[in-house]
């Protein structure tokens, strides 16, 4: 059985219905409605049912709107240590409470207005224009990484004077990407995954 929605998830469900299946919507609305507001959360305060809590917190990690707070060697999402015991903290990365937020309030799953929110805390001041970057970012992503190159190839199309280096740090912190340590490695060109859930739609 699945457990009743604390009061606020109904448009969360709502907002998460294009991507997931009913029981899944559900679920996650409950882990989000819960962990968005404080900086992390441990396991057992994730109010899910136990005979699917582990495979929910697979998923929303899977999605990158989850992240455990342990880490092998940096912040790389890949190199998370995913744990399901007694005492495991996670958290919402920061483009993920403004996209909480905002769909509890309208039910929709507003990438554009978050990630400017999220830009904006960051210190990044020409909001549009980077919004409108990171649209071409995903659309030539589809499996949801991109080599540092072709960002570079895209913002000189679009005649962005912009720091690089700076912008992968904002990007960075707001969890808009992350480094993907290992492919970076075995390449010897720098690569990064894109936030899966920036890739949602809305029904």
């Amino acid at each position: 059985m699945i457990q009743e929605s604390p009061e606020g998830t109904f448009n969360l469900k709502k907002s998460l219905s294009a991507q997931f299946c009913s029981d899944e919507s559900q679920y996650l609305a409950g882990l989000l409605f819960c962990s968005y507001q404080v900086d992390s959360i441990t396991y057992e305060e994730l109010n899910i049912d136990d005979e699917v809590k582990d495979d929910i917190i697979l998923l929303a990690y899977e999605e990158r709107i989850l992240l455990p707070m342990k880490s092998r060697r940096g912040s790389a999402w890949e190199d998370r240590i995913l744990s399901f015991s007694k005492g495991e903290r996670y958290h919402l990365p920061r483009v993920v409470q403004f996209l909480v937020g905002d769909a509890q309030a309208s039910a929709v799953w507003n990438v554009d207005e978050s990630i400017g929110k999220a830009l904006v805390e960051a210190g990044e001041s020409d909001i549009v224009r980077m919004v409108n970057y990171l649209n071409d970012l995903i659309e030539v992503s589809p499996k949801h990484e991109i080599e540092v190159g072709i960002m570079q190839m895209i913002s000189n199309k679009l005649d962005l004077e912009m720091d690089m280096h700076d912008t992968l740090d904002r990007f960075v912190r707001c969890a808009i990407m992350s480094p993907r340590t290992q492919r970076t490695i075995h390449t010897g060109i720098s690569w990064y995954e894109l936030n899966p859930c920036l890739f949602w739609k809305s029904i």
